[in-house]
């Protein structure tokens, strides 16, 4: 397995302090090695560090690990080595940022990491081919999906998903029984259900979702029709759910397509279509926008031989619209899973092919503008003056913005600072000529926005 004269929005991207302080929207603005065909990333919530499994699809002796990267440089901190791992494929960090843990595809177990120590610190048995696990918004319980590995019923065979007691580390209750081959799944942000995508054969419109209310741990719904269902991410309210749909594991048919759940009535709403073989999938913490890796990863002989990768590339999904909006991002071989660090500033994409993770900066607000002009009338003098206000939302907010005369941004008319009202005044303005103005936005980490244009046309 692999995971909008007078007003203006615009977004804008946000790049670490160790790179570029203007990088342009929804670029890769760094490339971290990993170790051999990384796979799940998770991310701590202080947005310091960034945990991947290297999956070790080669079986190379010694190469099952988890690699550790510092993401103040964006270079590898450390890699952790363990015999427990046994193709790791997937992480998953609690919300206090104290454990990590690490399913290992290949076998039986979950591993525990020690994030203090970056060391292992325990071992939960009894799965079959663990591919996800998610913990429940208390911290107490998690969910683990069984794909079906070596030691029980085979690869792509399972059926079940597992309770675990995290206080104890054990599994409680039986299995819950779902549909064939359960990919991945995640837990609704307010604890009461959990959403489970079955892969199934991988053939068109045969995968399912299996929906488990977690008061008794059963199944209150069955959702048909998804094609190789690979990821599932909810958006933060909650409504709705995003699964990409990979297709077949042996490539044919592959998938294009991202299913858009309504998580109210449990119905497939929106079927978006993308690249080739949508694999991972990840949401912004405002909900905006849904990010999607193409795997883009074929076969070029008959008899599934010669596995070749193409350009990897993600898509961005407007969730409001529900539409592909520009621009595709190049990044590297074989893109299989999409993390998004908790504020919001960056993607995270692990490259199977590639052995790599590279880093996207990612639209972070949104300004809204508007000007107007009016005029002070003196004894002698008329002073016509231009009055832009604004708004923004979003995260990691500017902590300046500098608003310019100019398109190319040489004439600076002054600055505001985010802790004082958003309002400027430009004086003594011609009253022949329309201006127009472009607000810049520069957040904590020194990042600039692209400039949100203001033309005056209306009196205040």
């Amino acid at each position: 397995m692999m995971s909008k004269s007078i007003v203006y929005i615009i977004s804008f991207l946000m790049v670490s302090p160790a790179f570029l302080c203007a990088a342009p929207a929804n670029t890769v603005v760094a490339t971290i090695n990993t170790g051999v065909t990384p796979t799940g990333v998770a991310v701590t919530p202080n947005n310091l560090f960034a945990y991947v499994a290297n999956n070790n699809n080669y079986g190379i002796p010694g190469q099952d690990s988890v690699s550790v990267l510092d993401l103040t440089t964006n270079l590898p901190d450390l890699i952790i080595s363990s015999t427990t791992f046994n193709q790791p494929y997937q992480v998953t960090i609690n919300a206090a940022g104290t454990k990590a843990y690490v399913v290992n595809s290949n076998s039986t177990t979950v591993t525990i990491i020690d994030i203090a120590t970056n060391t292992v610190s325990g071992v939960i048995n009894g799965f079959d081919g663990p591919s996800g696990f998610a913990i429940t918004p208390d911290g107490t319980t998690a969910y683990v999906n069984n794909y079906g590995g070596p030691e029980g019923v085979g690869s792509g065979n399972g059926d079940t998903v597992n309770v675990v007691n995290l206080s104890t580390n054990t599994i409680t209750g039986a299995p819950i029984v779902v549909g064939q081959a359960p990919a991945e799944l995640d837990i609704a942000p307010n604890g009461d259900f959990v959403y489970v995508v079955n892969y199934v054969n991988g053939t068109p419109n045969n995968g399912t979702m299996s929906v488990i209310q977690t008061s008794n741990n059963t199944v209150v719904a069955t959702i048909p029709g998804f094609s190789g269902p690979f990821d599932i991410d909810i958006t933060p309210d909650g409504n709705f759910a995003y699964v990409t749909n990979f297709g077949s594991n042996n490539f044919f048919p592959f998938g294009t397509t991202v299913s858009v759940v309504d998580l109210t009535s449990n119905t497939i709403i929106a079927t978006i279509t993308l690249g080739i073989q949508p694999a991972g999938v990840a949401i912004a913490p405002d909900g905006a926008y849904a990010y999607v890796t193409n795997y883009n990863t074929l076969y070029s002989t008959t008899f599934f031989t010669s596995l070749v990768p193409g350009q990897g590339t993600v898509n961005i999904i407007d969730t409001a619209s529900n539409t592909v909006i520009p621009p595709t991002i190049v990044v590297d071989q074989s893109p299989a899973n999409i993390e998004i660090s908790p504020n919001g500033e960056y993607a995270y994409v692990s490259n199977f092919t590639s052995n790599t993770v590279n880093v996207i900066a990612l639209q972070s607000f949104q300004i809204v503008a508007q000007g107007c002009t009016m005029q002070n009338r003196y004894l002698t003098q008329i002073d016509q003056v231009n009055k832009i206000t604004w708004t923004v939302s979003g995260t990691s907010l500017p902590v300046d913005y500098a608003i310019y005369r100019d398109a190319e941004l040489t004439d600076l008319a002054g600055t505001v600072l985010a802790s004082e009202p958003f309002i400027f005044l430009d004086h003594n303005r011609d009253p022949n000529l329309t201006y127009t103005y472009y607000i810049v936005g520069t957040n904590r980490v020194g990042t600039t926005s692209a400039p949100v244009a203001v033309t005056i046309t209306q009196t205040c």
